[in-house]
């Protein structure tokens, strides 16, 4: 009976235990900070979240979230005395410039911490925190060490502007800047030899100021001319506008409209401020031909162009450009003329009054005295007596076309021609036929070749 009793006994225990078992809960069951986010006046808190879907790492993107969450809860305020400040303002800077200072808050997220993971069946969720009092201790580090670097390029720029050295000052306010980057939206008051400036802001007024106080000017006049052979060279001194000092190393870009098209050109400024741009081939036909000539900022801002933030700011800066007319001065021209038709001199000149249509087309100038003129164009012609076949009479032109250059009497140019025909009905109408034969074509036949030889 003792047996029996001690059978039902363990019996009964036994099913105890199994009721237990299934009553408990789960072993890891979905904890607060999943449920609330948590809030806390000594750390940001980042929560991220990703779904479990095939092929995917789902652990990376849900790290990622909350590294992102945690980087949204870092108020970055932009200050009224800050250089970001100034540039929303004055230069109508997009949003995402200022997004750009708060996704760097990202790179400085070097002592989180993380706090607890969880999954189920669906998603996987991540919880990260940071000290806020360790990440401002770190920043105020930071930024200590960056304009105490930013400070020494301010020195740098300041010293090589007075001294005249324009691509060291313009290089050394762009790297003080640079330096300043991740600070850019807030104040960053220094004391600079016993006076206390906002660094960032003086760095960028005197990158701004260095470019807009630069002159360029054009020494001589740009004449294209028969006496220089139709090429020149400009003199151009660029000069501080508030001094007149003349600048060393300036970098510079040109261009004029050339016989090919766009010619364009860089040169720099030697220790006097001035450069020399030779024009050689500038189109003669074109009416407001300018040699446009401009500080090269694509030299200067290069070596920052690969950095988003510094190239938007560079992008807003201007400088000096300068417009220097080049003026083509067709040569003057006097005609020598001797026209005759059978030997007999003849009461109008044809071919002169042809040629001189043509070069007045052409731009040239003609002149009544031999003496104010640049060349003299030599026109000799007659006809002679060919032969009648069937009652037509042919008459041959003769032609010594040349051009002297009056100042060296040089022969410049040269044509003769004896193959001119004519033909009517008597040898006198024939030899005026000759020459209406060749006035018609004078264009093709000998000025275009005359224009192109010598101009």
């Amino acid at each position: 009976m003792r047996l029996v009793t001690l059978f039902f006994a363990v019996l009964s225990l036994t099913s105890c235990s199994s009721k237990t078992e299934v009553a408990e809960t789960p072993a890891d069951p979905k904890p607060t900070w999943v449920q609330s986010r948590p809030t806390s006046g000594m750390y940001y808190t980042g929560i991220g979240v990703a779904q479990k879907n095939p092929n995917t790492d789902y652990q990376r993107t849900a790290r990622e979230s909350a590294l992102s969450d945690l980087a949204s809860e870092i108020k970055v305020n932009v200050s009224s005395n800050s250089l970001l400040y100034t540039l929303e303002r004055e230069y109508k800077f997009e949003q995402e410039f200022r997004e750009t200072i708060k996704v760097t808050s990202d790179l400085d997220l070097e002592e989180f911490e993380l706090i607890d993971t969880w999954e189920d069946a669906d998603s996987y969720w991540v919880y990260y925190r940071l000290n806020k009092q360790s990440y401002a201790d770190r920043q105020k580090e930071k930024k200590d060490a960056a304009q105490s670097l930013a400070l020494d390029f301010y020195a740098k720029g300041l010293s090589a502007q007075n001294s005249m050295q324009f691509n060291t000052a313009v290089d050394s306010y762009l790297r003080g800047l640079q330096a300043l980057e991740s600070f850019w939206g807030e104040s960053n008051n220094v004391d600079f030899q016993g006076n206390e400036i906002l660094l960032d802001n003086a760095l960028f007024t005197g990158l701004r100021d260095l470019l807009t106080d630069v002159r360029i000017t054009a020494e001589n006049e740009l004449n294209l001319t028969w006496q220089n052979g139709f090429k020149t060279t400009a003199e151009i001194l660029v000069t501080d506008a508030t001094n007149n000092s003349p600048f060393e190393g300036v970098p510079l870009n040109y261009e004029y409209f050339g016989a090919y098209g766009r010619y364009r050109g860089k040169t720099a400024t030697d220790a006097d401020g001035r450069v020399q741009i030779a024009i050689n081939e500038a189109e003669k036909d074109r009416t407001s031909n300018v040699l446009v000539t401009a500080v090269d900022t694509e030299f200067l801002f290069e070596p920052f162009r690969s950095d988003r933030f510094m190239r938007q700011l560079t992008e807003s800066l201007r400088s000096a450009i300068l417009k220097t007319p080049i003026n083509y001065r067709p040569p003057g021209v006097y005609l020598d003329v001797e026209e005759k038709n059978l030997g007999e001199i003849m009461r109008t000149n044809p071919l002169s009054s042809a040629v001189k249509t043509s070069l007045l087309r052409k731009g040239f100038q003609f002149s009544d005295e031999k003496e104010g003129a640049d060349l003299t164009v030599i026109i000799r012609s007659n006809t002679r007596k060919g032969g009648i076949e069937q009652g037509f009479h042919t008459a041959f032109l003769e032609l010594d076309l040349s051009v002297r250059n009056n100042a060296t009497q040089e022969r410049v140019y040269h044509v003769s021609r004896s193959d001119l025909r004519g033909t009517d009905l008597d040898f006198e109408r024939a030899g005026l036929k000759a020459y209406q034969n060749l006035t018609r074509s004078i264009e093709s036949e000998l000025m275009r070749r005359l224009v192109n030889d010598l101009f």
